[in-house]
């Protein structure tokens, strides 16, 4: 009789004699890192703040590092530290990663020539005054 007891959860819909006695489940349920896989998943919105967790789900400490996260697909993302930007690894990286980083370095390019000629034109502006 005792050994039928200690089976009754709060599933097996005896949860008032259960909570009664002041029991609680015996399995505490593992962080599952596939939920951060899921189709359901968003992108950050603009000025987002974002934490990274690892593949186990523990989180990351911040490293004061700038980096890049790129997506590799399937849910799942590499993250590079400016110091890892090198061309072996860029070699390594899978061909869409690569894309995407090749992608970044021309948009990054021509940020920076722009913010080049907008901060020469300012320049030449204020001196002129």
């Amino acid at each position: 009789r005792s050994s039928k007891n200690s089976f009754i959860t709060p599933a097996t819909g005896k949860i008032g004699d259960f909570c009664v006695r002041g029991g609680t489940s015996v399995v505490t349920p593992r962080f599952d890192s596939r939920v951060f896989k899921t189709p359901g998943l968003r992108t950050p919105a603009l000025n987002e703040r974002v934490y990274t967790i690892s593949a186990n789900g523990s989180p990351l400490a911040d490293t004061g590092d700038v980096f890049l996260t790129l997506p590799l697909g399937g849910g799942e993302s590499i993250r590079l530290t400016a110091k890892d930007l090198t061309k072996k690894n860029f070699l390594q990286l899978n061909p869409k990663a690569r894309g995407l980083m090749k992608n970044l370095s021309v948009s990054l390019g021509v940020f920076v020539s722009h913010d080049l000629k907008l901060r020469q034109c300012c320049q030449s502006v204020i001196s002129q005054e």
